[in-house]
């Protein structure tokens, strides 16, 4: 059908979290604390103004949360 359009309309990232979406790669948790395998879940959360990493590791099955430090990381891990 000629003309016919779907309704779809194609958009590109909201600027507005266009500097969320930066921090967000730039401080995402890149190897696994335990195994350094690369993560299988990084998602970003935050509590109050600290922003949090739950992460999960499908190589060796760590999960835990990550916070970042500026040029540290502080983690920890439920008692095995």
């Amino acid at each position: 059908m000629s003309g016919w359009s779907s309704g779809r309309v194609e958009r590109g990232p909201d600027r507005r979290f266009a500097a969320d979406a930066e921090a967000h790669r730039r401080d995402a948790p890149r190897h696994c604390p335990r195994c350094g395998a690369p993560p299988a879940l990084a998602t970003e959360f935050w509590e109050g103004a600290a922003r949090r990493f739950y992460c999960s590791c499908s190589a060796c099955g760590w999960t835990g949360e990550i916070t970042p430090t500026g040029d540290v990381a502080v983690g920890h891990e439920p008692e095995h």
